[in-house]
C-alpha cells in the first residue's frame, strides 16, 4: 500500500540560482553534482536542473513510498491506469547510496512510486540536512495541485491513491474549493479555483498541476524577519479556514512554485 509522501522534485533551469533562492527563503540545501536536497523528515524536496530554457520551473514529479510496489502496481492496473514496470535506481549522495525500486504512473500530474529497502531515517542521515531549518520550518504539510474541475478530476486522484476523496473544504489563502487526500502525515490538496487568486493563477500559466507546497513553521513572524533579511520580499500574510496564519511567497520569489508557511506569529 501507499505509505507517504517520499518527495516532490522540483525542475529548474538553474540550480546554482535554486540554491541561493531556497537558501535566502531560509532552507537548508545539500548539494551533489546536478541535484539539491531540501529534507524534512521522511519527506524531501529533490531539485533537478533540466538543461532546457524552454521548460517552466516549479513542481514535476509526486513519488510516493509503497511498501508492495508490485501490489500497487496491479492495483493501479486494474484501475485502468497505464504504469512502467519498477526498476532499481539508487539514491546516491557523494560516495554512498541506498537501493530503492522505482516505476512511473502515467496520472493526471506526473507521478512516481518508490519501495526503499531501508527506513526514512537512513535516507535522511544519506541527504543531510537539520530537523529545524532557518525559517523555523520543520515539515512538510500539504502539496497543492491546481485543477479547473474538482467533480471532473477527482476520480482520477481516487484511483491513483487509492482512496475515496475526502469532503471538500475552503482554502483561503489560495482562493480555491479543495479536497485533501492525505497520504501519511502529508495532505495531496487538489484545488479547484473559486476566484482571482493563486490557484486560478497557477491554473492559467500552467493547466492542471502541482503549484504549491505548504510547510509548518514554528515562527512565521521569524521566517518573515529572515526572508527580508536575505533581500526577498515580505510574503503575503493570509488567514486559513482554521483562523491560523500563514505566508505566502509568490513563484517569482521561489523558482515558479507558491511557497507557503503555517504557524504560529
Amino acid at each position: 500500500m501507499l505509505t507517504g509522501v517520499d518527495h516532490i522534485t522540483v525542475h529548474v533551469s538553474d540550480l546554482d540560482r535554486a540554491v541561493d533562492t531556497y537558501e535566502r527563503l531560509g532552507f537548508t540545501l545539500t548539494r551533489d553534482r546536478h541535484v539539491a536536497y531540501a529534507v524534512f523528515g521522511p519527506v524531501h524536496l529533490e531539485f533537478r536542473e533540466t538543461g532546457d530554457p524552454s521548460e517552466p520551473e516549479g513542481l514535476h514529479t509526486l513519488a510516493l513510498r509503497s511498501d508492495d510496489i508490485e501490489a500497487d502496481l496491479c492495483r493501479l492496473r486494474s484501475e485502468g491506469l497505464s504504469v512502467i514496470d519498477p526498476v532499481v535506481a539508487p539514491i546516491a549522495f557523494g560516495n554512498a547510496s541506498l537501493q530503492r525500486r522505482i516505476a512511473d504512473v502515467d496520472a493526471l500530474i506526473p507521478m512516481r512510486l518508490v519501495e526503499h529497502d531501508h527506513g526514512a531515517g537512513e535516507l535522511h542521515s544519506l541527504l543531510g540536512g537539520p530537523s529545524e531549518h532557518p525559517n523555523t520550518v520543520t515539515g512538510l504539510e500539504r502539496i497543492y495541485v491546481a485543477v479547473d474541475s474538482m467533480r471532473y478530476h477527482l476520480p482520477a486522484f481516487e484511483r491513483a491513491i487509492g482512496m475515496p476523496a475526502p469532503e471538500p473544504e475552503l482554502g483561503t489563502v489560495i482562493m480555491s474549493l479543495m479536497t485533501v487526500f492525505y497520504v501519511g502525515e502529508v495532505g495531496i490538496a487538489v484545488a479547484e479555483p473559486r476566484g482571482a487568486g493563486p490557484t486560478a493563477d497557477a491554473l492559467t500559466a500552467n493547466g492542471p498541476a502541482m503549484f504549491q507546497v505548504l510547510f509548518r513553521a514554528r515562527h512565521l513572524d521569524d521566517a518573515d524577519r529572515f526572508m527580508v533579511e536575505h533581500g526577498v520580499p515580505s510574503p503575503a500574510r493570509g488567514t486559513r479556514l482554521s483562523g491560523e496564519s500563514a505566508l505566502l511567497v509568490e513563484p517569482v520569489n521561489a523558482c515558479g512554485l507558491y511557497v507557503a508557511m503555517a504557524g504560529p506569529p
